[in-house]
C-alpha cells in the first residue's frame, strides 16, 4: 500500500479537535489504508480525490474504528484509484 500523509495539520475548534491535510495513494486496490486521530468521537470523515485528470471530485469511503477507552479512533480508508492530489479533514472530540 502507498497511501501517505502530507502538511497535516491540527487545531482546535471549541471543544473539537480539527485534522486535515493532504494525501496520496500510488497502488490502488490494496488493503485499505488507516489514519489515526485523538479522540472517542468522530463529527466529520472527509478524505477527497483533487485530481483534474481523474474526472471530478470524489469522496473516498471511510469506516471509523475507535478505542474510547485509549483515546484513539482509527480511520479505514477504502480508496481505490491513484490519487495525487487528494485533501482530508477530521472533526473529532
Amino acid at each position: 500500500m502507498a497511501f501517505a500523509t502530507a502538511n497535516v495539520r491540527k487545531a482546535a475548534f471549541g471543544d473539537l479537535k480539527v485534522t486535515a491535510g493532504d494525501w496520496t495513494e500510488t497502488l490502488p486496490g490494496q488493503a485499505n489504508a488507516t489514519f489515526n486521530v485523538e479522540g472517542g468521537r468522530v463529527y466529520l470523515a472527509r478524505f477527497d480525490s483533487q485530481d483534474s485528470s481523474g474526472g471530478p471530485e470524489q469522496e473516498i469511503p471511510v469506516i471509523i474504528s475507535s478505542n474510547p477507552g485509549a483515546g484513539v479512533i482509527t480511520l479505514s480508508i477504502g480508496n481505490r484509484q491513484v490519487v495525487a492530489s487528494g485533501r482530508f479533514i477530521i472533526i473529532s472530540a
